[in-house]
């Protein structure tokens, strides 16, 4: 690996004794592969007792793990089934240095402003999820905004609303409005360079300062959005101070009614401190943390937790929830009741599809207009009934009452995932969810039709195999 004569001056000023051995490992080892355990499917415990392939357990976050090359964990389909993300280490970090009692608070309100591809998302949505927590997820671009929806609902999370707009725009109907807001900015990708050649040839000290100014901007608008009491998470997967500690050294001069907490114990063992050559209005920089991949297993990574001054608030206010047509609602209550047996509320409707999103009984939040995706879609009204979504079955599959559960060696698992017709047994009809065995758990890989033995297969054609 060939890296930049400027950036080696640059890790060489920051790293001294240690650049050596930082240089061995970016040159000597591959990037590694990691995985995390969508605790909002599976326990952690069912899943290693159950993997198909080793697991090397990450010792900062709760059902991370290393994988293999050689496991092909992305291709197995215990991925589609939304068992786990496949997620760098270090970028496990930033969600895991956040305080437990955060997600233990009843209907938590958190904002990822910029999400895709949807790695901290997914991982904040399912540590808030069994206390009624309710996740914004922006995404400027909106073909990568369509990837972070799709991989919401692959891990079959119903607390997650999906927008595609900018930090601006978030910050005028959001005012004041999250616990926690997760800035996880655009970067010059220094700490990406051992999977992303492209992140070395497009380096300089120009696009460095010009990202830093970039995440000024976006701080300038995040910043709106905290609640009294309530964290700013800013994180950035790069080594350059320009766009770490002396953007967080900025964030402090500017914003008084903020300061740097220290990060969970755990993370903060297994990773370097922040540098502190900078005027921080006193602050102690140390507390931000580095991820370098001669100190710990995975690519770099920064992270700074800062918290708002204030008294934290209960989850008050309403949702602006505009009731859907008295037919329609029945139409979806007639649909759950088929297929679950009991109705879900809240219901949404935009258009012809209806949405449940049941979190926003628990934590109320106005829905911003035009949503990419909005907790769960049950489907589509067509002709006075509902044709399911895929995400409907994602969340809610373990819970239809017609259902067919397959092993992943089932030959019938490769074929549905190819969007074949499978046969199934006689005692499923109408919609299906199709379910795989984990030990003695199941997982939902998706749901159909059946009809006289067959299924219908309702696999989405952008997913097949």
């Amino acid at each position: 690996m060939e890296l930049p004569i400027a950036f080696v001056a640059r890790m060489k000023r920051l790293l001294g004794s240690e650049y050596d051995a930082f240089e061995a490992a970016l040159s000597r080892e591959s990037a590694v592969k990691g995985l995390r355990v969508n605790a909002h499917k599976v326990s952690v415990d069912a899943f290693v007792q159950n993997a198909p392939f080793a697991l090397d357990p990450i010792p900062y976050v709760t059902g991370g793990f290393i994988v293999s090359e050689d496991a092909q964990a992305g291709k197995h389909p215990y991925h589609q089934a939304g068992a786990y993300y496949m997620q760098d280490p270090g970028a496990m970090s930033a969600v895991a240095a956040i305080p437990h009692d955060v997600w233990q608070k009843e209907g938590v309100r958190v904002l990822d402003l910029c999400a895709a591809p949807g790695g901290k998302t997914t991982q904040m949505a399912a540590l808030c999820e069994e206390r009624g927590g309710v996740v914004v997820a922006n995404e400027y671009v909106s073909a990568r905004s369509r990837i972070l929806a799709g991989n919401v609902e692959r891990m079959g999370l119903p607390n997650v609303c999906v927008t595609n707009t900018d930090a601006a725009h978030i910050a005028a109907l959001f005012p004041e409005t999250f616990d926690l807001v997760a800035v996880d900015a655009p970067c010059s990708g220094e700490g990406m360079y051992r999977k992303n050649d492209l992140a070395i040839t497009e380096w300089s000290e120009a696009n460095v300062a010009m990202c830093a100014d970039r995440q000024r901007e976006i701080l300038t608008e995040a910043v709106k959005c905290v609640a009294a009491g309530g964290y700013l998470l800013y994180s950035t997967c790069t080594y350059s101070t320009e766009e770490n500690e002396e953007t967080v050294a900025w964030f402090l001069r500017t914003y008084a009614d903020f300061s740097l907490v220290p990060c969970r114990a755990d993370v903060v063992a297994h990773t370097a401190d922040g540098l502190t050559d900078f005027d921080a209005r006193g602050e102690d920089l140390s507390l931000c943390r580095r991820f370098y991949p001669h100190v710990c297993a995975g690519e770099g990574q920064f992270v700074a937790l800062l918290r708002r001054a204030g008294d934290e608030r209960a989850a008050t206010g309403r949702a602006n929830l505009a009731p859907i047509p008295k037919a329609l609602q029945k139409t979806a209550d007639d649909f759950l009741k088929e297929t679950l047996g009991h109705t879900l509320s809240p219901l949404l409707c935009d258009r012809d599809t209806v949405f449940a999103f049941p979190a926003l009984a628990r934590a109320p939040l106005s829905l911003p207009p035009h949503a990419v995706a909005m907790g769960v879609p049950l489907g589509e009204e067509r002709k006075g009934r509902i044709v399911p979504h895929h995400h409907f079955f994602m969340a809610y599959g373990k819970e239809c009452l017609s259902r067919v559960i397959l092993s992943p060696l089932d030959a019938r698992v490769r074929k549905y995932l190819g969007g074949e017709e499978i046969d199934v047994p006689a005692d499923c009809k109408g919609y299906t969810a199709v379910l795989l065995s984990l030990g003695d758990g199941l997982l939902t890989l998706g749901g159909g039709k059946a009809v006289g033995g067959r299924l219908k297969n309702y696999y989405p054609k952008g997913l097949r195999i």
